[in-house]
C-alpha cells in the first residue's frame, strides 16, 4: 500500500516538485547575489567591475534555468540533482568573479569543472552523453594539472599568488620561470573558453549533452571566465602585454578560421553551433589583442550580445523539441518549418542572422566594434583576415535560413 502511494506521488507530483525546486534555485541565486553586493571584498580594486559581471551572470543563469524547466518536465528528467548542480555552478562562478589571487581562482575553477563534468553526463541513458562527460573529464583533469603547475611556477618567481602584489612588483624582462607558469595558466583559460587550438573537447561535449546543458555550457560560465581573463591581462599582467597579446591574438585568429571553415561541413545542429561558438570566442579574444579602452568596451559589449543570442537560439531549439514537434538534431529536420510555423521560423531565422552579424541586427554591431578597435590599434592584416572568414561564416548561417524556408524534405534523418 505504501509502495503504491509513493509511486502515485512520484508519478503525478514530480513536475510540481521540480517547478518548486526551480523557484527555490532562483531565490537562492538572488540571495547569493545580494550577499556579495555588500563590501565583503572591499579590498579588491576591481570590486565594482566584478560586481557588474556578477549581475550579468546571475541574469543569464536565471534565463538558462527558466528555459530548462519545460524541457526537463517534457523529457521526464525530473531530478532535483539538476538544480543542486546548478546552484554549485552559480556559487563557483560568483567566487571566481571576486577572486583576487590565483589560489582562489584554482579552487573556484575546480568546483565549477567538477560540476560541469556531472552536467555533461546527466543523461545517463545516452551513450553520447557518457562519452561527452568522459572526454570533458579527461581533458579537464589534464588542464587542472597544467593550472597547478603554472601556479607553482608563478609562486616560485614572486613568492605570492596575490593579484595586487604581482601587479605592483612587475618584472624586469621575461624570466623563463615566470613565462612558463604564465603560459600554462593562459592555456588553461583558453581551454575553458573553448578557443583553438584547445577546442577539440567542445564539439563532442556540446553534441552529447542535453540541450539545456549545452545552453549552460555555451552561455553562462564563459561570462565569468572572460571577466577573470580580462582582469588578468588588463590589470594584473599589463606589463607583459607584448607576450600575452601575441598568444591570445594567435588563438583568436585561429579560432575564427577553424570555427568558420569547419562549420560549413556540419550537418548536426549542435555541432554547427559549437563551431560557431569557437568563432565567436575568437572575436572576443581579438579584443584582448587591441588592448585599448575601445577594445575593452567592445569586449564587454560582445560578451553580453553573445550570451543573449546564445540563450535565444538554444531557447528556440528547446521550444522546437517541445512545442513545434521537431527533433533539433540535424539541419534537415528544420526543412519546411516556414510553412508549418511561420512565427517560430521568422524568430529562428532572425536570431540566426543576428549571430551571423547581418546588419542592422545586434550581432553586426558587436563585430563592428571589435573591428574598429583592431583598426584603431593598426592591426590591418588581422582585420582583413577576420572580415574574410566572417564572410565565409555567413554561408552556413544563410544555409539554415534556406533550409527553413526553401527546402521541402519529408524524409527522416537517422
Amino acid at each position: 500500500m505504501y509502495g503504491s502511494h509513493f509511486a502515485c506521488c512520484d508519478k503525478f507530483d514530480r513536475p510540481v516538485l521540480l517547478k518548486s525546486f526551480n523557484l527555490f534555485s532562483i531565490f537562492f541565486i538572488f540571495l547569493v547575489f545580494s550577499l556579495f553586493c555588500f563590501d565583503f571584498v572591499i579590498f579588491d580594486k576591481l570590486y565594482f567591475f566584478s560586481q557588474n559581471f556578477q549581475l550579468l551572470f546571475v541574469f543569464f543563469a536565471v534565463c538558462v534555468l527558466a528555459c530548462s524547466r519545460d524541457f526537463l518536465v517534457a523529457k521526464n528528467v525530473t531530478k532535483y540533482e539538476y538544480d543542486l548542480l546548478f546552484i554549485f555552478v552559480v556559487l563557483s562562478a560568483v567566487c571566481l568573479c571576486f577572486c583576487n589571487e590565483f589560489l582562489l581562482i584554482y579552487l573556484a575553477i575546480e568546483l565549477q569543472s567538477l560540476t560541469l563534468y556531472v552536467f555533461a553526463t546527466f543523461n545517463r541513458n545516452s551513450e553520447f552523453s557518457t562519452e561527452a562527460g568522459l572526454k570533458y573529464f579527461v581533458f579537464g583533469g589534464l588542464m587542472s594539472c597544467f593550472l597547478l603547475l603554472g601556479l607553482s611556477l608563478v609562486y616560485l618567481y614572486y613568492g605570492s599568488l596575490s593579484f595586487e602584489l604581482i601587479s605592483s612588483i612587475g618584472a624586469s624582462g621575461i624570466d623563463p620561470l615566470f613565462f612558463s607558469g604564465f603560459l600554462f595558466i593562459l592555456v588553461v583559460f583558453l581551454f575553458k573558453v573553448g578557443s583553438a587550438p584547445f577546442h577539440l573537447w567542445l564539439c563532442d561535449v556540446y553534441e552529447g549533452s542535453m540541450l539545456p546543458v549545452t545552453m549552460l555550457f555555451a552561455a553562462a560560465p564563459k561570462i565569468i571566465l572572460f571577466s577573470v581573463l580580462f582582469k588578468l591581462c588588463f590589470f594584473v599582467l599589463i606589463n607583459f602585454q607584448g607576450v600575452w597579446s601575441i598568444l591570445i591574438g594567435f588563438s583568436g585568429v585561429l579560432s575564427i578560421i577553424i570555427g568558420s571553415v569547419s562549420a560549413i561541413y556540419q550537418k548536426r545542429v549542435k555541432r554547427l553551433f559549437a563551431y560557431s561558438t569557437i568563432a565567436h570566442t575568437g572575436f572576443i579574444l581579438l579584443a584582448f589583442l587591441a588592448c585599448s579602452l575601445e577594445s575593452s568596451k567592445a569586449l564587454i559589449f560582445y560578451v553580453v550580445i553573445y550570451a543573449c543570442l546564445t540563450i535565444a537560439i538554444f531557447a528556440l531549439l528547446i521550444s522546437s523539441s517541445i512545442n513545434v514537434n521537431i527533433q533539433p538534431k540535424y539541419l534537415i529536420n528544420f526543412s519546411s518549418l516556414g510553412y508549418r510555423n511561420q512565427l517560430f521560423a521568422v524568430s529562428f531565422c532572425l536570431t540566426i542572422l543576428a549571430i551571423a552579424g547581418i546588419p542592422p541586427l545586434a550581432g553586426f554591431f558587436s563585430k563592428l566594434f571589435i573591428l574598429i578597435a583592431l583598426v584603431g590599434s593598426k592591426y590591418y592584416f588581422t582585420s582583413f583576415i577576420v572580415i574574410a572568414f566572417s564572410s565565409v561564416a555567413c554561408f552556413y548561417y544563410i544555409r539554415m535560413v534556406k533550409i527553413v524556408f526553401f527546402v521541402n524534405n519529408t524524409k527522416n534523418c537517422a
